[in-house]
């Protein structure tokens, strides 16, 4: 695996930190149906001025990604801004920033491996994190945490509970969980529109003429067609599979069983002997847009039952405008053994 490390001069990180990226040309990624470039880009931060205590990957929501994170915003500041300025006055612990680089032509793959989109799951454990390890200086006994809010949340639990994986928390808000009340309800919804891009190559005709990005609900539509990438297999001649009849209506049983087990309600429980001694900081809008409050409870009561360590919080907010609560996990993780 090649990869290259390019210290990055941009207007939104200050002269007291550095900003890397790290370029890696991905052997797991190679071969994906999409035809994508292998070659991810991660933007890793550090202080010049302390001494990295832990380390911190940042997974995005689905339709962002790391890079985008530092771009500069309107009359305030981005996230890194925000957690930079509380880092330098000591609130957030002094931690090795790594900002993956998730996205993919249909605007994410949740963090997981797919037929569709690649091994994305693969190339973050199997080849970030070891150059991660061995391209920075870190103290061997830094704790390793795993953040991220909607699809990243998603991300961040399916990491954390991966065998062998090198994550000692989680940080999960709002995260994707509970497929039958967050997701389902918007095939019925957008089934005439999805009749029309049942395979591969309709999708990608669609994106590429700009034809679907015209529509109204371009985003649900999308999300949709992202999220059957994710879960499903693939059908005969490179069909997407969805998880319901879209003429009847009807639950396809086969395909939703495998939606199933990518949800985090299930494979929590299933992979529960993984997070022994690990900690899960678990957070979710009471009035979530996409009602993501119910699998957020649903995650809550399994990992109680397994008896693994969780924070749970309902917020009095909504699913979006989140770094701020990204930043107080941050806050939390100070001066704590996870």
């Amino acid at each position: 695996m090649k990869y290259s490390l390019y210290q990055l001069a941009l207007p939104t990180v200050p002269a007291d930190f550095v900003l890397f990226n790290l370029q890696v040309e991905s052997k797991v990624l190679a071969a994906n149906l999409l035809q994508e470039s292998p070659r991810k880009h991660h933007y890793v931060l550090q202080s010049r001025k302390q001494k990295p205590t832990m380390v911190v990957f940042h997974l995005s929501g689905y339709f962002g990604n790391g890079t985008q994170s530092f771009n500069p915003k309107t009359l305030e500041e981005n996230f890194p801004q925000q957690m930079m300025n509380l880092s330098r006055r000591g609130k957030i612990p002094s931690a090795l920033h790594v900002f993956v680089d998730g996205m993919t032509a249909w605007g994410g793959g949740q963090f997981i491996n797919s037929e569709l989109f690649g091994r994305h799951s693969d190339h973050l454990q199997q080849e970030l994190v070891p150059l991660i390890k061995s391209v920075f200086p870190l103290d061997r006994k830094a704790p390793w945490i795993v953040m991220g809010a909607s699809s990243g949340g998603y991300g961040a639990l399916h990491h954390v509970s991966l065998p062998k994986s090198p994550f000692q928390a989680a940080i999960a808000i709002a995260p994707d969980a509970d497929f039958a009340t967050s997701l389902l309800p918007d095939f019925y919804k957008l089934s005439p529109h999805l009749k029309s891009l049942s395979s591969i190559a309709q999708v990608q005709k669609a994106l590429q003429s700009g034809e679907l990005q015209k529509k109204k609900n371009f985003f649900q539509i999308i999300n949709t067609l992202a999220m059957t990438g994710c879960y499903s297999r693939l059908g005969a001649n490179k069909k997407l599979q969805f998880p319901i009849d879209l003429n009847s209506g009807d639950v396809n049983t086969s395909v939703w069983a495998h939606w199933k087990q990518k949800d985090p309600i299930y494979f929590l429980n299933q992979r529960s002997s993984q997070l022994r001694k690990k900690t899960v900081y678990l957070e979710v809008g009471e009035y979530d847009d996409f009602c993501l409050y119910f699998g957020a409870r649903k995650i809550r009561d399994v990992l109680k039952r397994k008896k693994v360590k969780t924070i749970y919080t309902e917020f009095p907010g909504t699913h979006f405008g989140l770094n701020e609560r990204k930043l107080k996990a941050l806050q939390w993780l100070k001066g704590r053994r996870v």
